[in-house]
């Protein structure tokens, strides 16, 4: 089995693409951990090199296939771990077919896979436009919290500059610590790393926060509570962020 392993960008997987074409050896995964391997296995770190991603990039573009590029820039928003051999393996059909539109063959099992994979980030964006809550903090601004499986805090950013116009905020990827910034007229994307965050909220948002939970608590029915329907329609992973449902996540 061979296994390529590179940096992780869009320029290193592009060149990941010319050295299989270019040495004629395909490999089976594509990571960018060092990764543990049998004896029988062959693993080549893969340097990135401008120039092949270019002619990668290049030839994408001549391919009847449209949207390729943008569609591998989303797909590398993806927290799964194979996300690389399955963008891998779209990107070597597409050329592989460059005379014919392969996006909706979905009877070609990597252009299945990778259609799966934009659908998991474009549905968790769509969740997650309902699902986040903002806190005002004692600075005025007003901060949010999620832990997404998708790295997608700049792809929620454009619809909540247009709901939030002027008012500035700021969303926070804690499970990344990635966060979203928005001063009321132009937006940011900031790596906190390993720093820590922090975010004193005002005393109305405190208040604000207790009286709705309260008020959630008290229009529910104990004795009518179908805890499998709402865990449906709201799965327990996302309550954790949501300042209604902490009061109930102990009991789960």
């Amino acid at each position: 089995m061979i296994t390529f392993i590179f940096d992780g960008t869009k320029i290193g997987l592009f060149t990941c693409v010319f050295d299989a074409y270019y040495e004629r050896r395909i490999p089976k995964t594509i990571t960018d951990k060092q990764v543990q391997v049998g004896f029988y296995d062959n693993v080549y770190q893969i340097e990135t090199d401008t120039q092949k991603a270019k002619r990668v990039s290049d030839c994408l573009k001549n391919c009847k296939t449209i949207g390729v590029l943008k569609d591998v820039s989303l797909a590398l928003k993806s927290g799964r771990d194979d996300k690389f051999t399955v963008i891998f393996n779209y990107v070597k059909t597409v050329i592989d077919n460059k005379n014919l539109d392969v996006s909706k063959n979905f009877a070609n099992e990597s252009v299945l896979a990778f259609s799966d994979l934009i659908k998991q980030i474009t549905y968790e964006v769509h969740r997650f436009k309902g699902f986040i809550r903002f806190e005002e903090s004692v600075d005025g601004y007003y901060y949010a919290h999620f832990s997404p499986d998708n790295d997608i805090t700049w792809l929620l950013m454009p619809h909540f500059a247009s709901r939030f116009s002027n008012q500035a905020f700021i969303i926070h990827d804690v499970k990344r610590n990635v966060l979203g910034m928005y001063d009321g007229y132009n937006s940011a994307q900031v790596n906190a790393e390993d720093r820590q965050v922090t975010v004193y909220l005002s005393d109305d948002e405190i208040n604000f926060k207790k009286l709705w939970q309260t008020y959630y608590k008290s229009v529910n029915i104990k004795e009518r509570k179908n805890h499998r329907l709402m865990k449906n329609f709201l799965p327990v992973r996302y309550w954790e962020h949501l300042p209604e449902k902490q009061v109930e996540i102990a009991s789960f």
